[in-house]
C-alpha cells in the first residue's frame, strides 16, 4: 500500500511500515526512500496531508539521529 502509493513520484529504493512486533499492526509511521533527492521531495510535496487508507497522512524529512562523541570512551577503567 505505501509503496503504490508513493511509486507514482518515482522509482523505490525501500517502502515499510513500521509494526508492533507483539500487536502485529501498524505503529502509524513508516519509511520510504527514494532513487533521488528530487523525487523524494516531489513526493513529499504533494503527498503531505492527504488521504492513504483513510487516514491523514504527514511526510516528511527523516532527521538524522542524535550522534554521540565516538572518540569519548564507552566505560572508564579502574584508575
Amino acid at each position: 500500500m505505501l509503496a503504490d502509493a508513493f511509486s507514482q513520484f518515482g522509482q523505490l529504493n525501500d517502502a515499510v511500515i513500521i509494526t508492533d512486533k507483539g500487536k502485529n499492526r501498524s505503529k502509524g509511521y513508516g519509511y520510504v526512500v527514494f532513487s533521488t533527492e528530487e523525487e523524494a521531495q516531489k513526493a513529499l510535496a504533494d503527498m503531505n496531508g492527504k488521504l492513504l487508507d483513510g487516514r491523514v497522512i504527514f511526510v516528511d524529512n527523516v532527521r538524522p539521529s542524535r550522534r554521540y562523541n565516538t572518540d569519548a570512551p564507552l566505560a572508564r577503567q579502574p584508575a
